[in-house]
């Protein structure tokens, strides 16, 4: 659904949301890594009329680190980092990998208290460039980075479609628009075709010589498509739009026919099947209609 946002019908969607992608699951989600890396290596300033730079600083409590609060940290403050470090160095020790190679400046930002009190977060830079690194991190076999997930997806269509997928890739999902994430996710699948390790040289040596044929329909270098006319986080919904507008779903179902339910997402709520036979319709559920 999100290709036909874009003008075309073919290529290789990657929706990089929340938890996970719809090529393979990320098991180590960046809203998890975010929150590990804040609860050990950020701080919290409790309410005060003091300067910041003048109040005391205390570790971040746990309560503090809602969902909300990380979605807004992930959409606003964090980046992905256009340099790409030595992987030896990240497994001996990260943490003082991320430090040195980093250049980014600390973040005051301000939050909400439950009592309503506004209160501090002190943000290193090196968390701000780096947290997203563990999109591009992962065990090679047992759990694999978004770079793995993509080309192990590729491995398993026909020879003759693995170019025209290469070339025709779109990012999809609310996590894909952190500043530098499309580059560097380029970078990164240059970087296995060019230098891959001896796993990667074994497994994908069929892709290795479409190192020229990395591109993105929506990106102005690569100039293929429409282009970015819808953002990533909305292209699911409105390539759905339009398939309902085009009537390419299949036939339709009158309301007086449709038994189930589907869920309401505004409320956040999964809704469970009604006995064969039976339907409901209440706060957390709704009857599904056709357009007429």
């Amino acid at each position: 659904m999100a290709l036909l946002t874009t003008g075309t019908t073919t290529g290789l969607v990657i929706d990089c949301g929340n938890l996970e992608t719809t090529v393979l699951p990320v098991r180590r989600a960046l809203s998890q890594r975010l929150e590990s890396l804040l609860l050990n290596h950020g701080r919290f300033i409790p309410p005060s009329h003091l300067q910041l730079s003048l109040a005391p600083q205390n570790p971040v409590p746990q309560s503090v680190l809602t969902p909300s609060l990380l979605e807004n940290l992930k959409a606003t403050v964090l980046f992905c980092s256009p340099l790409m470090m030595d992987k030896r160095e990240v497994q001996s020790d990260p943490i003082a990998g991320y430090k040195n190679f980093s250049s980014a400046t600390d973040v005051y930002y301000p939050v909400v208290l439950e009592d309503g009190t506004k209160a501090t977060l002190l943000i290193p830079g090196w968390i701000r460039e780096r947290a997203a690194e563990v999109l591009f991190e992962g065990d090679e076999e047992d759990e694999p980075s978004i770079i793995h997930c993509i080309l192990n997806a590729i491995l398993r269509v026909q020879s003759d479609l693995r170019r025209p997928l290469m070339s025709s890739l779109l990012l999809n999902g609310g996590t894909s628009l952190i500043p530098g994430f499309q580059s560097r996710l380029k970078q990164e699948l240059l970087r296995v075709m060019r230098d891959p390790t001896k796993f990667e040289k074994k497994r994908y040596a069929s892709l290795l010589r479409l190192q020229n044929s990395v591109r993105f329909i929506d990106s102005p270098e690569d100039n293929k498509g429409a282009g970015r006319i819808f953002m990533n986080n909305v292209r699911g919904w409105i390539g759905g739009s339009l398939m309902g507008s085009l009537k390419l779903s299949g036939e339709e179902l009158a309301r007086e026919k449709y038994k189930g339910v589907v869920t309401d997402w505004s409320i956040n709520h999964w809704t469970v099947t009604p006995p064969s036979g039976t339907s409901s319709s209440n706060n957390s559920e709704m009857t599904a209609s056709s357009p007429t």
